[in-house]
């Protein structure tokens, strides 16, 4: 996965939300990423090929940077905590209020569940043990703090408008269901 891929997935990705699947060309698609029409029916062969390749892309990016952020483990829990939740939904409060955003992320999050990679338990599992090795949980509860963790950040997505707004909503609920100090 290299730098160009990731810039260009994430055009691919905003075109869809704005346009949605239907409306995108593939003419669309070469003109937000700079490339020929027909480069870009080299790259990808059809224009659903395209949308797989591009939610691909955008899972791995947020994930391994959402993993990188917690592995560094650098500042305070908090702060850690907010990185990570700023890659995971953050970014995704633009995408959502785009024309088209729930539709596109309706098939991110299938994806998420239905990917090789397992992205959804490994990100449960992974923000279980950074909880536990932080103290911000005892160990047994530290699964359940994270599944509610994810979903609340979820349902904010759905209701928060702005990633500002997201953050301090995150921050109360971080503040409430975990011993931080």
């Amino acid at each position: 996965m290299n730098k160009n891929d990731i810039v260009m997935a994430r055009s691919i990705l905003t075109l869809f939300t704005k346009l949605g699947f239907k409306k995108t060309t593939m003419q669309d698609i070469a003109n937000v990423t700079g490339l020929s029409r027909q480069s870009v029916y080299k790259k990808y062969g059809s224009k659903s090929a395209c949308y797989e390749w591009t939610v691909n892309m955008y899972l791995t990016d947020i994930y391994m940077r959402m993993f990188e952020v917690m592995n560094k483990n650098e500042g305070d829990v908090l702060n850690v905590l907010h990185e990570v939740f700023r890659i995971f939904i953050g970014e995704a409060v633009e995408i959502v209020n785009h024309n088209h955003g729930t539709e596109v992320l309706d098939v991110v999050l299938k994806a998420t569940f239905s990917s090789e990679e397992d992205w959804h338990v490994r990100f449960t599992n992974r923000l279980a043990q950074f909880l536990d090795k932080n103290k911000c949980v005892s160990k047994e509860k530290a699964f359940g703090v994270s599944i509610t963790l994810i979903s609340a950040s979820k349902g904010l997505l759905l209701v928060e408008p702005t990633e500002e707004q997201f953050r301090f909503d995150m921050d109360i609920i971080f503040r409430s269901v975990l011993n931080l100090e």
